[in-house]
């Protein structure tokens, strides 16, 4: 008897101590979370300080400060052009149509005219091909801190060419191209283009010519489009 008394004992002392070894553990696991890739990047992204640069607050002024204010923005354009003629001019809207929110300080109109004077264009080449009726290009313009972009869409037809032996597509006819402000502030008037074929009949280059007006700011710009028809057709 006394003999499965002592053996009773023992397994209850050996369950208890399983179970506060168990608890010991889990309370560790608890205490000491895996830090995975994705919490270090949450972190840092909390962490992170973002700052945005701040539009200039418009002006309330009466019909006779506009038009001081108005030769005073035509001066600084005629110094910068001066200044940056190799690119291109910049223009006041009339001041017929110009938005109130145009009217800022003449510190803050010099500080916009001469980002529009650094701006860059960039024509992004396509990554995939399209249906010759309907090819999108895209300019992206950067002035200063912003971005917007200028999206083009080409028309054209093509045919087969057997000059090479295994035969290819060709352009054959080029109908028109069209082209609008696809973001940003901005807006975008199209006044204009040439169109000429290179490489083979390959290869369309249209030079598109217009004006992009951003904050009562007009600058003409022409870029040159390559749309590139492969063999099969498609127009990148």
């Amino acid at each position: 008897m006394k003999k499965y008394v002592y053996i009773s004992i023992l397994l209850g002392t050996f369950v208890l101590s399983g179970c506060t070894d168990n608890q010991v553990n889990n309370k560790e696991a608890k205490t000491e979370p895996a830090i995975t890739e994705q919490t270090i990047v949450t972190n840092n992204e909390d962490n992170t300080i973002k700052t945005e640069e701040t539009a200039p607050i418009p002006l309330n002024l009466t019909q006779e400060q506009k038009e001081e204010y108005y030769q005073k923005y035509v001066a600084i354009l005629e110094k910068i052009n001066a200044q940056y003629n190799e690119n291109f001019e910049l223009e006041l809207e009339p001041i017929t149509e110009y938005l109130d929110a145009y009217w800022i300080e003449v510190e803050d109109f010099e500080k916009l005219a001469k980002e529009r004077a650094n701006m860059s264009i960039a024509v992004l080449e396509n990554s995939q091909s399209y249906h010759p009726m309907s090819v999108p290009k895209t300019a992206k313009l950067q002035i200063g801190s912003k971005e917007a972009n200028i999206i083009f869409n080409g028309s054209f037809d093509t045919q087969l060419d057997f000059t090479p032996p295994e035969g290819r597509q060709v352009f054959s006819v080029f109908h028109s191209i069209s082209s609008e402000a696809a973001n940003g502030d901005g807006s975008w008037t199209q006044v204009g283009y040439s169109d000429f074929l290179i490489d083979s009949v390959t290869t369309y280059v249209i030079e598109v010519a217009g004006q992009y007006s951003q904050s009562g700011i007009i600058s003409t710009h022409a870029m040159a489009l390559e749309f590139y028809c492969d063999k099969y057709g498609g127009i990148s």
